[in-house]
């Protein structure tokens, strides 16, 4: 579903056509004649110094956040959880969510996608990865509090899907 590797990125866009592309977001979407399907390349973690790692995946995701999960941390190949992981990194206010789903069906999960997927998410140091992404904690929705319990959460969690509880 992710295509992280440049070397594989080029390659497959080779093999589609653009239809549109925005130059101030740098989101660009190919048509890909032989499935049909639309894709989307973009730069999530973009600012104005950098562009941060590029993504390539089908568009649109699944609706269900479930769905997207299963699919992607049970897929085994790993860039899909950590293609997945990213993306879903900057989107703080579903992070409590995706959480809560991991936990109910952690054991329907692969470990490798699993802790690739927490890995990637940014939840193990929220207050870390907030700064990393240059995003002012004062003027974020999520308090001090919410971070130390999606924290706490996290940490339980993968000490959970370690021991296989």
């Amino acid at each position: 579903m992710y295509v992280l590797n440049y070397q594989k990125q080029v390659e497959r866009i080779s093999q589609m056509i653009p239809l549109r592309k925005n130059d101030q977001t740098f989101e660009v979407y190919y048509h890909d004649p032989s499935s049909g399907e639309l894709w989307k390349s973009f730069f999530p973690y973009r600012n104005q110094t950098d562009k941060g790692p590029k993504l390539l995946r089908p568009e649109p995701l699944p609706s269900s956040l479930q769905y997207q999960l299963e699919l992607c941390l049970n897929s085994g190949n790993p860039s899909d959880a950590e293609g997945l992981g990213i993306e879903y990194s900057l989107n703080t206010e579903k992070w409590d969510e995706i959480l809560s789903h991991l936990n109910q069906k952690r054991k329907n999960y692969t470990r490798k996608g699993f802790f690739t997927f927490l890995n990637n998410l940014g939840v193990k140091d929220p207050k870390m990865t907030l700064e990393a992404l240059q995003i002012d904690l004062d003027q974020h929705p999520i308090s001090e509090t919410e971070l130390q319990n999606i924290r706490k959460k996290a940490r339980i969690l993968w000490l959970k899907k370690f021991f296989g509880v």
